[in-house]
């Protein structure tokens, strides 16, 4: 959910040692690799971007480039596209994971 107000790329980098810590205590302690741990953060940070204007790099600049070419996007209609394709998507990112590490 943050992702959606945050930058990819900054949140990711921010929460790569919360995920490690994280991927520590599992397993009552004794820990356990992190790698599903870091694919399911990028998964999420890069899905969930789409969900506002603001959330990803490539939604400010498609609505630059719209707006440069006479186009109005407002909040409301990126969100009328957004919201549906967000969960469509993060859907299917957990509908991956659970396949691919469901049994980790």
């Amino acid at each position: 959910m943050l992702s959606a107000f945050i930058d990819n790329i900054p949140y990711v980098a921010a929460m790569l040692p919360v995920v490690q810590s994280i991927a520590a205590l599992m397993n009552d302690g004794r820990g356990m690799e992190p790698y599903v741990f870091y694919f399911g953060l990028l998964t999420g940070a890069t899905l969930g971007g789409n969900l506002i204007p603001i959330g990803a790099s490539a939604n400010i600049a498609a609505i630059g480039i719209l707006r440069k070419n006479g186009e109005t996007v407002t909040t409301r209609d990126f969100l009328r596209i957004g919201v549906p394709f967000t969960l469509a998507a993060v859907l299917a990112g957990y509908a991956y994971l659970w396949l691919v590490w469901g049994k980790v």
